[in-house]
């Protein structure tokens, strides 16, 4: 049930997430946020995203207190990966808004599910790549975009445990490795 009402969320909401894929980069615009219509082809690459990020995110924990947080992830993912895939960047005006929202929904699925030490692990692994990243920042060509949404994902992996935070890092650099080969 999770994966799909994940996936039929996502499919609702993409043609708002298209527009925002356009709109956020635009750092002059003070209506960033509003709707702007999007071509077809954004419109469907936002969807197709949205939609497979947000049934993965439906997954993981099925329909428990977990599910709004990896929706809400999925949801802010698709855009963000747009936007990164054409500028080659990660605005503040979405990442800022992930990062209180898994903040607000992993502290609410830790108090419906009583396990407040996988909020603790989720608030010390975010840290914890936070920190790692910024390090790598200063010596590598990584942007302070991606040090901030790393520390938001190692949150969410780190409220699973800690061998989340690490296969999924690790995961994240391999696939980037591999889609930055010629």
């Amino acid at each position: 049930i999770g994966t799909v009402a994940g996936a039929a969320v996502a499919l609702v909401l993409s043609p708002y997430l298209a527009s925002l894929s356009a709109t956020v980069p635009d750092r002059d615009s003070a209506g960033w946020w509003r709707w702007a219509a999007p071509s077809k082809v954004r419109l469907l690459v936002t969807a197709v995203i949205a939609v497979v990020l947000a049934a993965l995110g439906g997954r993981v924990d099925g329909f428990s207190a977990l599910w709004p947080a990896w929706v809400i992830l999925a949801l802010f993912g698709a855009p963000l990966a747009v936007i990164d895939f054409e500028h080659k960047r990660l605005p503040n005006r979405l990442v800022y808004p992930a990062a209180a929202a898994a903040v607000v929904l992993l502290t609410v699925a830790a108090a419906v599910h009583s396990d407040w030490s996988a909020l603790l692990r989720a608030a010390e692994g975010g840290a914890l790549i936070y920190v790692v990243f910024f390090a790598l920042a200063l010596v590598a060509p990584f942007g302070l975009g991606d040090v901030k949404l790393g520390g938001v994902l190692a949150a969410y992996l780190g409220f699973l445990g800690w061998g989340y935070v690490l296969y999924g890092i690790l995961a994240g650099f391999v696939v980037g490795s591999l889609v930055s080969l010629p």
